[in-house]
Parts: structure tokens; C-alpha cells; sequence
């Protein structure tokens, strides 16, 4: 398919409505397949997070990136290491189609449910202030950022904050938010007494 992609053209549409197996075999060996959004969260370390952000030119850089991008630290039992994930690749090309495909797909899925997890969670509309100070220029650096948060929360290198389960830093920034959230709630609050106070006075 990756050689004569005219050849198999409109075979992909067929094997994304194949069901999600059980297992994949990868390097001779069977591997599980998670079955929900919820598992494939629950088994990554914020690492993976990062590295199924990166875009990537067609599908099949898309199937490689996903299914190496979970599977290495499983199948290799090594700490994760996103340059050897991608290196990690190569075993995927006896893997077969039928199986990768919908995989991959289901995959791509979860990560989606992923990101708007994390919208639904953390995201927080940013204020005309902030608008007109260009808030939106920082969105570039929203990956350098959250490690930079993460590593001053957990106090470790950024290395070891890479290796940290997904889910564990995901309440990190729900407490953030949380915080943040409480405090400027209470600065309105006590601007609006502090107003009331002035106003009685007079």
C-alpha cells in the first residue's frame, strides 16, 4: 500500500469500518489492544501525550506514529523515548493491514477523545485583557509550557516528567485550574465587598 498507493486507492475506506481486534501481533508476538478511550489513557506517560501531538504528512505517518507511539515502551519494556519510538517503526511493515489499520484508527480515536477531554477539563476563555495582550501568541509554546509547569509541580527534571502516567499529570493541571479559578472568583468577590463598603460610606 505504502509503495503503489494507487493500486490500493479507496482500500482504507473499506478497513476503517473492520472491527478493533482483541490483539495485534507485533515482532512475532501478541500484543492487547485497548478497548477504550479510557484504558489507552490510563497506560501512557505524558511523553506519549506529547509525541502523538506532532503532525505528520500523510496516513501512514499518522499509523506508524500512533501504534509505535503506544506500543514501544509495551513490547520494548523501556523507559519512553520518542526518537527509538520512531525507530520502533520499522516492525510494523509485517504487520497485517487488515489488523494495523483499524488499530491505528481506533487509535487516532481515542486521541481525539483525549484532546477534547482536556478542552472540556482545562480550557478557559481568555479574558478581553488578556485578547488584547496577545494571549494568543503563547499557544505555540503550550507544550513547553505545561512541561515547565509540571516539572516546578513535581519538582523533577523534565526528563523524569516525560515518564510521569498521563492521567497523574492531567489532575496536576485540574488543580491548577481549579486554583486559579477559586482565586479570581474570590478577587471578584472581594472587589464587589470592597465596592459595597465605599458606596455605604458614602
Amino acid at each position: 500500500m505504502i509503495k503503489e498507493p494507487e493500486v490500493y486507492k479507496g482500500l482504507s475506506d473499506g478497513l476503517v469500518q473492520l472491527p478493533l481486534p482483541d490483539k495485534i501481533k507485533i515482532k512475532r508476538k501478541r500484543y492487547h489492544v485497548p478497548q477504550s478511550a479510557e484504558e489507552f489513557m490510563q497506560s501512557i506517560c505524558y511523553g506519549q501525550r506529547i509525541y502523538f501531538d506532532s503532525e505528520e504528512k500523510n496516513d501512514y505517518g499518522v499509523i506508524f506514529r500512533v501504534v509505535t507511539g503506544y506500543y514501544y515502551p509495551i513490547i520494548t519494556r523501556s523507559k519512553w523515548n520518542g526518537d527509538n519510538a520512531l525507530l520502533f517503526g520499522k516492525y510494523l511493515l509485517n504487520c497485517k493491514i487488515n489488523v494495523l489499520y483499524p488499530v491505528a484508527m481506533t487509535f487516532v480515536k481515542y486521541i481525539a477523545d483525549m484532546t477534547e477531554r482536556e478542552r472540556n477539563l482545562l480550557h478557559r476563555e481568555p479574558s478581553k485583557l488578556e485578547r488584547a495582550a496577545g494571549i494568543e501568541k503563547l499557544n505555540r509554546f503550550a507544550d513547553l509550557t505545561s512541561l515547565d509547569f509540571l516539572r516546578d509541580e513535581m519538582k523533577m527534571p523534565i526528563e523524569e516528567v516525560l515518564l510521569q502516567p498521563y492521567n497523574e499529570c492531567l489532575v496536576r493541571f485540574m488543580l491548577a485550574k481549579e486554583k486559579a479559578d477559586y482565586q479570581e472568583r474570590y478577587y471578584k468577590l472581594l472587589h464587589e465587598e470592597t465596592e459595597m463598603k465605599i458606596k455605604r460610606k458614602k
